[in-house]
């Protein structure tokens, strides 16, 4: 009896242990580890540079094709590249290869333990090719594509760096400070999601179900919930530690001040647009606000609606696209259908829709607990999670 608090440390099989740490309820296994390790040495040691280096060449190329009162900046290229009228095709090509880069980097790494390479090969496609699409359209931050150099910092950090008077922002505060107080949310977080990641092995992420609830008629609700919370808790888990640790160290590196990427949107949200629109992956938020609804800003009621449609519309897209790769990557493990990510987008606009809608009634204007509207926003999300939620790459799904 005296030894069942005592951490122990057990093989579960050829080449794989779990840690069990019975006071915290909590149990770390080997496999869970190693694909954290691969996807942050993925994004550190390829990812990362990759970008900072062809943005570097790549925004050079589309620079010096560009006409300066009436002659091209350089004299230098092949004569194609001096015609102006070609610039938008070369600006399709480069974002066509920084889309389909993931797949060639995937294809030359071969077979990786975890989905979550996968994930961060996918995710560097996304965050590229919208930080290209914001340079050809002149959409990003004002000072990002003031020099070759800040806008390969800009595409290369996974993070989103700061802009002050069109320079990088630099920490005001002491560095030693911040990095502490990343470091201390970066615990905090790790803490979450062993736990989390300890009661889905238990439950094989299906607590209180026999089946997955994608697998059930109507998503097994109401009884699915804590599944789907269970998988939600995860997924901010394996969105914001990455991000925490690209913050710090970008902070301590280089002394760059980061967008914050989540404002406890699964605690503190007190609406659905709470949710989407100030709280949950602001990083990705801030590209789709930039490059979809910010060109409307200053147009009709009706434009800014389609705007704002086509932003989650767009998000549904790229979505797509991230589980495309993870199908490419498993496609005997997938369940990935074409359509049902978008679907879920489409869903979460057509809800704040209504919320808004509902916001000009006298029952939307009723004043509610602060707790109240966080759990009634969660219950208006969650039902459509399987939407979501039912691809594999929720979990590491190591090999």
């Amino acid at each position: 009896m005296g030894d069942a608090h005592v951490p122990a440390l057990m093989e579960v099989g050829p080449m794989s242990w779990k840690l069990q740490l019975p006071r915290w309820g909590i149990e770390v296994f080997s496999g869970d580890l190693m694909g954290v390790m691969e996807m942050q040495l993925l994004d550190i040691a390829l990812c990362i540079p990759v970008r900072f280096i062809f943005g570097y060449v790549t925004f050079q190329i589309y620079r010096l094709t560009k006409r300066r009162e009436g002659k091209l900046q350089d004299k230098s290229l092949l004569p194609y590249l001096y015609l102006e009228e070609l610039r938008p095709l070369l600006a399709m090509a480069i974002g066509a290869a920084w889309a389909a880069h993931p797949f060639i980097l995937a294809m030359c790494l071969g077979p990786l333990r975890s989905l979550l390479g996968h994930f961060v090969l996918s995710y560097s496609g996304v965050i590229s090719t919208f930080r290209w699409l914001e340079l050809v359209a002149g959409l990003g931050p004002k000072g990002f594509d003031a020099t070759a150099w800040t806008f390969a910092t800009y595409m290369g950090i996974p993070v989103e760096v700061q802009f002050e008077d069109g320079k990088l922002k630099r920490i005001n505060k002491k560095r030693w400070r911040i990095v502490l107080d990343f470091a201390w949310r970066l615990a905090i977080h790790a803490v979450i999601m062993l736990a989390a990641l300890s009661f889905g092995k238990a439950t094989d992420y299906k607590p209180f179900l026999d089946e997955p609830p994608a697998a059930l008629p109507r998503f097994g609700l109401p009884w699915s919930i804590p599944a789907l919370y269970l998988h939600t808790v995860w997924v901010y888990c394996m969105l914001a530690l990455p991000m925490l640790n690209h913050r710090m160290i970008t902070a301590a590196l280089w002394g760059l001040d980061t967008q914050v990427t989540m404002r406890a949107p699964l605690s503190q949200s007190t609406s659905i647009r709470d949710f989407w629109g100030r709280r949950w992956n602001l990083i990705i938020h801030g590209l789709m606000k930039r490059c979809f609804f910010m060109p409307f800003q200053n147009a009709g009621p009706m434009r800014k609606n389609l705007a704002g449609l086509l932003s989650f519309a767009m998000s549904g897209l790229f979505h797509e696209y991230m589980w495309l790769t993870l199908h490419v990557a498993r496609p005997e493990s997938s369940r990935y259908v074409a359509g049902k990510v978008l679907s879920f987008f489409l869903v979460q606009y057509l809800s704040t829709a209504f919320e808004v809608l509902l916001g000009k009634t006298r029952l939307g204007q009723l004043a509610a607990p602060a707790v109240l509207r966080t759990v009634l926003t969660t219950l208006c999300i969650l039902p459509f999670g399987p939407l979501f939620l039912e691809e594999p790459s929720v979990r590491t799904s190591t090999v």
